[in-house]
């Protein structure tokens, strides 16, 4: 019984990593890239507004 549970806990792992090597960020990506572009245009913008009121 014991042997068995050794033996699925294998397959799990080695089929989780397969997977987790098959997963597609390209969309994850591109949210983090408009979040820091979305962070720049804000900071570029008080930046500006700051040089304004000066």
């Amino acid at each position: 019984m014991t042997e068995k549970k050794v033996e699925k806990i294998q397959e799990n792992s080695e089929t989780h990593d397969v997977d987790h090597s098959k997963l597609d960020l390209r969309g994850t990506f591109m949210m983090v890239m408009f979040l820091g572009g979305l962070i720049f245009v804000s900071w570029f913008g008080a930046f500006i507004l700051f040089l304004d009121r000066m």
